[in-house]
């Protein structure tokens, strides 16, 4: 098994179990205030500080450092380890006068954000942005703590961090919501992006970094990490300009608009962030060694390559994504006996979760090859890419919500996402001498496409056919039902791609006949010495 796969499985288990605390933090917070006014306030107070966060930082300067980084790091370790101090030193105070301006100006930002907000609501909406205006602050810090693990290629601690993040969250709904409303949940918030941070610090500091020591801004790194750096501060997140959207648009709509928007973003970002990010994550630095040597042979067929496992995992599950969006949204949001998420709460987020899945390929292959770019040290392209599909996003989002109201924001979004990709995919290909691998590209996705045709048709027609043996009134009778599809649906891919030769299949068989071959061997000895 390749590196790329190993590091690619290992963040994948990690995130994973992120995802899973994530859930349960949706589960927490969905049983306990719904999809009501509580939640619209809550998610609505989290737009300003993500979004000055992913603009400034995620996806940002991550993918300016990484590759400056990495190219000092080669041939003078000293100066990379000033350059990595000059840009933690910097950072915090760029990112503090960021925080400063947010907790100053949030009464103008929540207006702009929540014009539909009345009196108190926006007042509780200004409390609690103001709060959170740390979060970006600190994140900021502990990106840069996570590019230089990355860079070098120690991924784990990186992934672990998240868990205690998601965890705090919890920790706050559970204990300090009864206590002291929903500002306790706000500072478990905050307390979770301190967790993350201080995880990864010491990790950073035993590689070389000596966070408050050098605040050199005439050194030449820095510079070009500022070429790099300037024009990706253009380019707008597609996510968080949806989020923002549908904040806007949300506060003029029924009371839980917004937070039945979010709980289906945060639903379909799931599978994007086990194994999209995962795959974008533990591909760039390869993707920089590549271009840094000029071996664009060798970075086609990474990148191919990688495209194409990526979209063997993301293409079924976003076909069952599709077919089991009701399923989903009710064993998630419906999973705790007395939970205030309504019937029609559910019905709202299932449509929404089923438009979002619909470009959740596209989602997916967008970071992977934005990074591309950022990896040829070109970040004009996926800037100016996700600026047209941003402004197509915006103006879709106000047509269509006149009169399909919150699913259509999905829908608007995922017609910008595919937008994006196909920009993208295009310059790219032709950056790289008009070829992608093209053949091998094609042929492989086209089976991938077959498997998943197979597998929603198989799937599908299982949630009709389980269903009159299952009490579907009951958690228990959901359950069943959707993970019987699933069950089924997932072993007719596995054997369609066999049929039609698709090699990932195979490669997947294998890992899975080795996992429990490992898994099982103990289990079998511990039956064997019962009855010896």
């Amino acid at each position: 098994m390749s590196s790329i796969l190993r590091s690619t499985i290992f963040i994948a288990i990690f995130t994973i179990l992120t995802k899973i605390l994530g859930l349960a933090k949706f589960i927490v917070l969905s049983n306990r205030f719904g999809a009501g006014r509580e939640t619209d306030i809550f998610f609505a107070a989290f737009r300003v500080p993500d979004f000055i966060f992913n603009l400034l930082i995620a996806g940002t300067l991550s993918v300016a450092f990484i590759p400056v980084f990495v190219s000092y790091l080669g041939r003078d370790r000293r100066q990379a380890f000033v350059l990595a101090s000059t840009v933690f030193n910097l950072t915090l105070l760029v990112m503090s006068s960021f925080a400063l301006l947010g907790f100053v100006f949030a009464p103008v930002l929540v207006g702009l954000i929540a014009p539909g907000f009345d009196a108190d609501a926006r007042a509780e909406t200004i409390t609690i942005t103001r709060i959170l205006m740390l979060s970006p602050l600190i994140f900021s810090l502990s990106s840069i703590l996570t590019s230089i693990l990355h860079s070098f290629k120690r991924f784990y601690i990186a992934a672990v961090s998240p868990i205690f993040y998601n965890l705090a969250i919890i920790l706050g709904i559970i204990y300090l919501y009864p206590r002291h409303g929903f500002i306790g949940v706000v500072w478990g918030v905050i307390a979770g992006a301190m967790l993350h941070f201080l995880i990864q610090l010491p990790a950073s500091i035993r590689l070389g970094l000596v966070p408050l020591r050098h605040l050199d801004l005439g050194h030449a790194g820095v510079k070009k990490i500022g070429k790099l750096f300037l024009p990706r501060i253009l380019g707008i997140d597609l996510g968080q300009i949806s989020l923002l959207v549908a904040s806007i648009i949300g506060s003029t709509m029924a009371v839980g608009s917004i937070a039945q928007f979010t709980y289906a973003y945060d639903l379909e970002t799931l599978p994007l962030g086990v194994f999209a990010i995962a795959f974008a994550v533990t591909a760039f630095p390869v993707l920089s060694e590549y271009a840094s040597k000029n071996d664009i042979s060798g970075f086609r067929t990474f990148l191919s390559k990688t495209m194409v496992q990526l979209l063997f995992l993301i293409i079924p599950l976003s076909v069952s994504m599709l077919i089991l969006r009701a399923q989903i949204v009710r064993l998630i949001f419906g999973a705790l006996q007395g939970t205030k998420f309504t019937f029609e709460d559910t019905r709202i987020t299932a449509y929404t979760l089923g438009f979002f899945a619909i470009s959740l390929f596209a989602q997916a292959l967008i970071p992977l090859l934005a990074r591309s770019f950022y990896a040829l040290q070109n970040t004009i392209i996926p800037v100016a890419a996700g600026a047209l599909a941003a402004v197509f996003n915006i103006i879709l989002a106000f047509i269509f919500t006149r009169r399909f109201g919150v699913p259509s924001m999905a829908l608007a979004f995922s017609i910008a996402a595919i937008l994006d990709m196909i920009v993208l995919f295009l310059i790219l290909r032709r950056r790289l001498g008009n070829d992608l691998n093209d053949d091998f590209l094609f042929l492989r996705v086209l089976k991938i496409c077959i498997a998943s045709v197979v597998m929603g048709t198989i799937s599908y027609g299982a949630l009709y056919a389980i269903a009159p043996l299952v009490n579907m009134q009951t958690y228990l009778g959901i359950l069943l039902q959707a993970a019987g599809s699933l069950l089924l649906g997932g072993v007719a891919y596995l054997f369609a791609g066999l049929v039609i030769r698709l090699p990932e299949a195979g490669e997947f068989v294998g890992v899975l006949k080795t996992w429990f071959a490992k898994f099982s061997k103990p289990v079998v000895s511990a039956v064997e010495n019962l009855f010896q």
